[in-house]
Parts: structure tokens; sequence; C-alpha cells
């Protein structure tokens, strides 16, 4: 198979188990696979603005996937000398507030909109009563912005990249559910600690397919890697799709490979046994 891209996940495979760390083993890789006119490029749930700089210090890494596919970057350097966004894909604004409306004040809900993460002043003043990870207060200490109301988002006309609920037990998330599955406004995820809510028909993989699009790229030249619920519809569309070790089991069977954990250098050696050799 001829591998023309590229595209990793952040936490759980590039990156070890610190959210932060790279091997100097997956740098290599990475290198090796640039010089080799692969196009790399990460796909990440993650808002562009929370990728650790650790990541951006690799020029071999030309492209940003994120907000799980709503945002595209170019990450060559430009005059600014910063990432350019390229593509967006946003929640529909009727969407957004019919979503808003129905959901229970008790909920922690949050919305992804142009490098912050907004969050009404009741959750934010009361967030340890709500399970958040630490990873995650750690992203809202470092770019959480706090509103009255997130209705000013949507009266604003602000682009969301993405409503979150990083904290909701699976009652509260099947009555969510059955509402987003009501009508085609958006597109969602059920993670194992939450659920990650996008605009219609939004996914790494949608996300990948626009930027295959614009390199002249075809799906069935690109490697995928990953390792959790969001990887999957990447994994399945893409010529080769591998999980990683540390990957949950239905990453696993959605895979066509199974590579190394995170921790034991799994991205690097399915760069140079997949799209090197």
């Amino acid at each position: 198979m001829n591998i023309r891209m590229i595209a990793m996940d952040l936490d759980g495979t590039l990156l070890k188990n610190d959210h932060r760390s790279i091997s100097k083993a997956s740098i290599r890789a990475i290198d090796a696979a640039h010089n080799n006119h692969i196009a790399c490029t990460v796909a990440t749930g993650r808002i562009f603005s929370i990728i650790p700089h650790q990541v951006r210090a690799i020029s071999d890494i030309d492209w940003s996937v994120t907000s799980n596919g709503a945002v595209l970057y170019d990450n060559r350097l430009n005059d600014s000398k910063e990432p350019s966004l390229t593509d967006g894909t946003y929640v529909d604004i009727h969407g957004a507030e019919r979503l808003l409306r129905n959901i229970p004040q008790s909920i922690w809900i949050e919305m992804w909109s142009c490098g912050k993460i907004y969050v009404g002043r009741r959750q934010w003043e009361h967030m340890d009563a709500y399970s958040l990870r630490p990873l995650h207060i750690q992203a809202l200490l470092q770019i959480g912005k706090v509103v009255d109301d997130l209705q000013q988002l949507i009266d604003d006309k602000m682009p969301i990249e993405k409503i979150n609920f990083p904290s909701i037990d699976k009652t509260a998330q099947e009555v969510v559910m059955k509402d987003l599955l009501d009508n085609r406004l958006y597109s969602f995820i059920p993670m194992r600690e939450g659920l990650e809510v996008m605009g219609a028909r939004v996914s790494k993989e949608h996300g990948i397919q626009r930027l295959c699009t614009a390199l002249g790229i075809g799906l069935e030249n690109v490697m995928a890697i990953g390792d959790s619920e969001n990887d999957i519809e990447m994994l399945e569309a893409c010529g080769m799709g591998i999980a990683m070790g540390n990957a949950l089991d239905e990453v696993k069977d959605a895979a066509d490979h199974v590579t190394l954990s995170n921790e034991d250098d799994g991205l690097a050696l399915a760069i140079e046994r997949y799209a090197l050799n």
C-alpha cells in the first residue's frame, strides 16, 4: 500500500501517559515519514489552543485536524509565524440553541469556540461537584472562559466547534442522545466519561477526508493511528487503520493492525513497519 498521509491521534497515541511527552523514537519516525514525502497530521479531539507545545515543536507535522474534525489548521509557517485556520465545520446555531434549551441545568455543559472553552458561571463556581478528569480541569484552568449564560455565544453567532459534556452519567447521556438522534443537526460520540457533540457529519474521518481532498490524496492512501472511541471511524475509513496497544477493545476490533502501547513506542513502530517499508 502506498501511504501518502499519516493521521495520528494525540492522547494515548503520539503522547505518553502524561499527555505531553513524545518519545524520541516517535519524533524520528515522523521525520523519516516526512522525508519520504508522506504528509503528517494530528487528528485530535482537542481544540487547537491546548495542543501541547511539544507537538507544535515538531516541524514535520504539517497539519492539525482538531475538535474531532471540526477545524483544520495548516501548521506550515506563514508570514505571521502562526498556524492558519484553513477549514471549519461548526455546530448549527439553531441546533446549539435547541440542545442548550433541553439540557437540565444540573449537567456540566461547555462550548468550544475560538480557542476557548466556555462554561456557565453556575457550573464553574461549583466545579468540585462534578467528576471532571484532572487533564480536563487543567485545560479549563488554561483556556476556560466563564460566561453568565452560554446563550450569549449563540446570540453572538460565535462559531462553535464542539459542545462537550465531560461529566455525564449514563441516564442523562441517554436523555441527551435521544434528542440528538431525533434530528440531523448534530454528530456525536459517546465517550467512556462523557459525550461530545459536533456539527452534522463532523468526525475525524470527515476532517481527514476534507484535508485529503485539498491535498489531492485518496483516503485509501492514508494510515490512521488511534486508541479511543473518537478514532474508530477514521480507522475504519482510511486505507490502513492502526490501533495502539493501549486502545479500547472496540478500537482494536475496528483496526487492521494493532501496534505496541503509547508508552512502548507503538506509534514509531507502526510508522516504520507499515508506512516506511
